[in-house]
């Protein structure tokens, strides 16, 4: 017995000092694990503190692939199979592809009470690991700029791309105790510090955002249209406070997010502008001094030949003055006065409105297209908005200038403080756009193309423009872009709107049918959100019947 003891006593020594660290590792390797901690992304709110993207906790249930899928392990799957939904070919399958692995997902993004179960059926080698999942809670309304994150809460389009780095974070590490049935016991050490994502805060309100889209869809349905744009700046800030586009997709349900579907058209597509272009022709030429407001063109006898080129208006206007050539959209007069001046004048004035640059280095954005063509075909078309093209974004910011007396706002997705005005680059002398102003009144009411634009207790200002669509290298005679570029109120404009309907296929398709009343019916709701005081009586103006 005393040798027994010894023997015993001797086995004791052995085991706490020879075969201590071995024993020790042993015992960590089978009870402690290294776990990961996911960083939580931060959010993105609008400037009014609206959330628009947040990241909600998940669970995944993972397991070693040589525990987990060995032979006699697979008897206890079928609890699990019937809780989480999965088939027993589909595990198999992902143990055959893993097999050679130390790490393998079961089942991604589970409610955390779910994945509770699953760890209280016990199978040997299932454990859990904690994750985000990001949800958008505008739904569709803005989600082609804010773009989407993938399964790892990576961001891979939009906003959520473009700053990564901010909204991302960093993973951490610990070292943790668990029991033998593999249940988290004790936190034992911290390997490596998670850093949590910061938030992200942008000039984009929800409200405007969510009534664009809703009044956007509206007008592509109707005018059983191909997809649609709306932009809103805030003036005299250049703050971005709505971008919108159809087709939408939801970014909540990865059904619909689709090849193309994510692609921000505000600042990816580009079109001819058509119309909306006249009233920079007629600035270049107001603020040269060789012309006014009264002077007059003569249009008769409707049409004039440009380098073989028949320019044509829908009817004979005869003599109009100036500004009556705006107000009529007549192509013939716009062509008149812009062949009065060289190409290189008119070319610097649309580049110095900002087309064929970028404008807020927005993901995806394009430069659009302005190139030096100066043959006498090509400076009659820049005059009224073809042989180039832009963005709907770039539309809205060249008519700040309209806004501002004069000046080009820089744009921004950045919330800027109450008050702040953005420092522009001056383009037009304020009595230019005095007078260019008026024209665009007169434009937006019944003696105009645009009188769906007209809001109650309110003046504005703005321009159609209904383009043909250039497709395969030839114009289509029955297919258009519909276009509104337009401010309000008139007397101290506060919002500038760019909307475009792209190939409206019903019976309405110039842009004062198709866009112009979803720019009245958001800049109404704009005055009323943004409690702006309406201006004094406009001047009487005469009716003069439908013009195109």
């Amino acid at each position: 017995m005393l040798l027994g003891f010894l023997l015993l006593g001797m086995r004791v020594v052995h085991l706490q000092t020879v075969q201590h660290e071995l024993l020790r590792a042993q015992g960590d390797a089978r009870y402690l694990r290294e776990w990961t901690v996911m960083p939580q992304r931060g959010r993105i709110l609008d400037r009014n503190g609206q959330v628009l993207a947040v990241s909600t906790p998940v669970d995944s249930v993972w397991a070693e692939p040589a525990v987990f899928c060995a032979t006699q392990q697979q008897r206890q799957w079928q609890p699990m199979v019937e809780l989480i939904q999965v088939t027993r070919q589909r595990l198999q399958a992902r143990c055959e592809q893993q097999k050679n692995s130390d790490f393998m997902y079961i089942k991604r993004r589970l409610p955390p009470a779910l994945a509770q179960q699953v760890m209280q059926l016990e199978i040997a080698g299932v454990e859990v690991q904690s994750e985000y999942k990001r949800y958008y809670p505008g739904g569709p309304a803005g989600a082609h700029l804010l773009g989407f994150t993938n399964v790892d809460d990576v961001g891979q389009e939009g906003l959520e791309n473009a700053h990564q780095a901010q909204l991302g974070g960093a993973r951490g590490r610990i070292r943790v105790l668990k029991d033998r049935a593999g249940n988290y016991v004790e936190s034992v050490e911290s390997l490596q510090q998670v850093r949590h994502g910061d938030e992200l805060v942008i000039s984009i309100d929800q409200r405007v955002q969510a009534l664009a889209s809703d009044y956007l869809e509206g007008a592509v349905r109707q005018h059983q249209a191909s997809s649609g744009s709306v932009v809103v700046l805030a003036v005299p800030s250049g703050e971005i406070l709505a971008m919108v586009n159809s087709p939408q997709f939801n970014p909540n349900d990865r059904a619909t997010i689709t090849g193309g579907a994510f692609r921000n058209r505000s600042v990816t597509d580009v079109f001819e502008p058509g119309s909306t272009i006249k009233p920079f022709t007629v600035a270049m030429a107001l603020q040269s001094g060789k012309m006014h407001a009264e002077s007059i063109v003569d249009t008769a006898p409707g049409h004039y030949q440009v380098g073989g080129h028949r320019i044509k208006d829908s009817r004979n206007y005869g003599a109009l003055s100036v500004a009556d050539v705006v107000v009529r959209s007549s192509n013939v007069g716009i062509t008149k006065i812009a062949l009065e001046f060289s190409y290189d004048a008119l070319f610097n004035t649309l580049s110095a409105v900002g087309f064929g640059q970028r404008t807020a280095q927005l993901p995806g954005e394009t430069a659009g297209r302005l190139e030096k063509r100066p043959r006498r075909l090509d400076h009659a078309a820049l005059s009224y908005g073809y042989g180039f093209s832009v963005t709907p974004l770039q539309l809205a910011r060249a008519y700040s200038v309209f806004a501002t007396d004069g000046v080009l706002l820089p744009v921004t997705l950045q919330r800027q403080a109450p008050g702040y005005r953005a420092v522009g680059v001056r383009v037009f002398d304020a009595d230019t756009v005095a007078a260019v102003r008026a024209m665009l009144e007169r434009a937006a009411s019944p003696a105009g193309t645009a009188r769906s634009a007209r809001i109650a207790r309110y003046r504005v200002g703005g321009k159609t423009g209904t383009s043909h669509k250039l497709l395969h290298g030839n114009y289509q005679n029955e297919r258009y872009l519909s276009a509104f570029a337009g401010f309000a109120p008139l007397t101290k404009p506060k919002f500038v709107i760019v909307v475009t309907v792209d190939d409206p296929r019903g019976k309405l398709y110039y842009g004062g049918d198709v866009a112009a009343p979803v720019f009245a019916n958001l800049m109404q709701d704009l005055m009323r959100l943004y409690n702006v005081e309406p201006d004094a009586a406009p001047p009487a103006i005469a009716a003069v019947g439908d013009e195109p």
